[in-house]
């Protein structure tokens, strides 16, 4: 039975932790044990990271913190006419690279 399964499915190697990290980039058994290790690691923080905030959320534990300073923004009159202008100049020169060239006319002709 356990030549079937050498046959059948890939052999893993019998690996020393010091050995392991020599084979690091030239086996790939290793490196697949690392992604999966470390996505697992990563994975489970994020698990651990989201029970601890929905767990503060729930407690009541959280206290939302307000923004600073949004409302002291006001609407600018001389921003906007800026703005305008840059956008008007923008379709103009788009009107006129759609016209064709207005340059000196070709001196070899």
């Amino acid at each position: 039975m356990t030549n079937l399964f050498k046959k059948k499915f890939i052999r893993v190697p019998h690996l020393s932790a010091g050995n392991a990290f020599k084979e690091i980039g030239r086996n790939a058994f290793v490196d697949w044990i690392l992604v999966l290790a470390i996505s697992f690691s990563v994975g489970l923080g994020l698990v651990a990271g989201g029970a601890h905030l929905y767990w503060r959320i729930a407690s009541g534990a959280f206290e939302v913190t307000e923004p600073a300073d949004l409302s002291k923004k006001t609407f600018d009159r001389e921003d906007l006419t800026l703005l305008t202008e840059r956008f008007q100049a923008r379709e103009d020169m788009s009107i006129q690279i759609r016209k064709g060239y207005r340059g000196p006319p070709d001196p070899s002709r």
